[in-house]
């Protein structure tokens, strides 16, 4: 008989995870899109961010099996916790020049050019902050983690992570309505 992991919350998945490859399959297909986003979100290049989220899936497997990972913790900040150093050890690497553009632009639809200019717009406000207000910005829309596990992550109490948000997006909407004028 087989289990049917999807329906199990998350610390009984993790400890079925430990020792099935089935439960880590369940566990991957949960959390890779967030990671996947994440890490394009801080590097910009598609190929790049699938070959750090695999590297995370793999880190992850390996501190399952190992007993890295402490029963009781916060699995999202674990992860999370293991991907931000990925991308930071990928820029430590010397990058080859790129070959191609990674979102390469196509002039042949002009649809959604308005859409593209928002977006570039809202991109230049957010590279604008500083890296600190960046990466809780991407920590919560990109990875979609809670506030309580970018606390976590941070290494500062929930209150100041949300309000930390909280003024960083009112900080876009001000500048982003300044534009506008």
């Amino acid at each position: 008989m087989m289990t049917d992991y999807s329906i199990l919350e998350e610390s009984q998945l993790i400890q079925h995870a430990r020792k099935d490859a089935q439960a880590f399959d369940t566990l991957y297909r949960r959390y890779l899109p967030r990671v996947y986003r994440y890490c394009l979100q801080r590097v910009n290049d598609i190929h790049q961010a699938e070959d750090i989220s695999s590297q995370v899936f793999f880190e992850v497997l390996n501190g399952l099996m190992n007993g890295k990972y402490q029963e009781g913790g916060c699995f999202a900040a674990w992860l999370f916790t293991i991907a931000r150093r990925r991308v930071v050890d990928h820029y430590r690497k010397p990058q080859p020049e790129p070959l191609q553009e990674s979102h390469p632009y196509n002039p042949e639809i002009p649809n959604h050019l308005e859409d593209l200019d928002e977006k570039k717009q809202l991109a230049d406000l957010v590279k604008g902050l500083d890296e600190e207000r960046q990466e809780l910005l991407r920590l919560r829309f990109a990875a979609e983690l809670s506030f309580e596990e970018i606390a976590l992550i941070d290494g500062r109490n929930t209150a100041a992570v949300k309000m930390a948000i909280y003024r960083t997006v009112d900080q876009l909407r001000k500048r982003w309505e300044q534009t506008d004028e």
